[in-house]
């Protein structure tokens, strides 16, 4: 009975702000995110000391400007995911910019491609548009606990020939999904357990982040672009990439994979760092990214 009602309050809603102007409903996802933010002490309290290691040189007003610029962005974010039922290939070929398509086109049109990216502006479209332009992807999500619910939310995301692979046990699916000749997509940007772990830096302070995708790109050898969503104005966004070239790396017997496993984290952090330096208010700076912290260190960062 309770999966029932979860599952219908969730669609109900999903189809009343679905039903309303996108503008209006950025808005009010945006007022309802800024207000948690000014009532949970702990989501204000993670933002602030993430945006004072990000931005040490910026004041205080600064960065609650931020912060408040933030709110409007996942807004954006949660008005982008209640209407991507909606959206279509004409709508993605007109209001979506991947410049480097053709470039992708030509790499995975081979073998399968590892994409690293993250919880920067609209990432649940990015999965939808490159979807819509005739590429779609696998990627690993994190499940519902609501069985229908998770079905539901499966059948949104997969709607444009995407599939999901299930966070539990991804790595061997991701493999398996890349021999396959089918690109994959990670969201590599937030804190893992200390045992999934590799410490990078990440805005200048190590941070702990996943040794899944590195290992992934060995094991297959794959081609690596690092990609984001970013808004533009005006109901448009462009996909931004870097291709990462590993394959000298990948040859090196003289690298043991814990070594190469750091390089690869390093490049792609760094690449993704840079894109969130470009579109600051897009990222979920409510995340505690430098919870888990290195052995011994006996820092507490939050």
């Amino acid at each position: 009975m309770i999966d029932w009602i979860k599952y219908i309050a969730f669609k109900t809603l999903f189809a009343l702000f679905g039903a309303l102007p996108h503008r209006l409903c950025v808005a009010i996802f945006g007022w309802l995110w800024w207000i948690a933010i000014l009532i949970i002490p702990r989501l204000r309290k993670t933002a602030e000391v993430n945006l004072s290691i990000a931005y040490p040189d910026k004041d205080s007003s600064a960065r609650r400007a931020l912060i408040r610029g933030n709110a409007t962005e996942m807004g954006r974010l949660l008005a982008d995911t209640f209407r991507l039922s909606r959206l279509d290939a004409s709508w993605a070929k007109t209001h979506v910019e991947i410049p480097w398509l053709e470039r992708y086109s030509e790499v995975a049109s081979k073998r399968g491609v590892l994409i690293a990216t993250g919880h920067l502006g609209s990432f649940e479209l990015l999965g939808h548009a490159m979807g819509l332009r005739g590429h779609p992807l696998a990627a690993v999500a994190r499940r519902f606990k609501s069985p229908r619910l998770d079905n539901w939310w499966r059948e949104l995301r997969e709607a444009r020939g995407n599939r999901i692979i299930d966070r539990t046990g991804a790595f061997k699916e991701i493999v398996k999904t890349i021999n396959s000749g089918t690109s994959v997509a990670v969201l590599f940007d937030q804190n893992v357990k200390i045992n999934h772990a590799v410490f990078v830096d990440w805005f200048g302070k190590v941070a702990a982040t996943t040794r899944a995708f590195a290992l992934a790109a060995i094991k297959t050898e794959a081609p690596v672009f690092v990609a984001a969503m970013i808004y533009l104005g005006n109901n448009r966004y462009r996909v931004e990439s870097v291709e990462c070239d590993f394959s000298g790396l990948y040859a090196d017997q003289s690298k043991s994979d814990d070594e190469k496993v750091l390089e690869i984290t390093k490049t792609i952090s760094g690449h993704y760092c840079e894109m969130i330096r470009a579109f600051p208010e897009g990222w979920f700076w409510i995340h505690r990214r430098w919870k888990t912290r290195e052995p011994g260190s006996g820092e507490r960062v939050y």
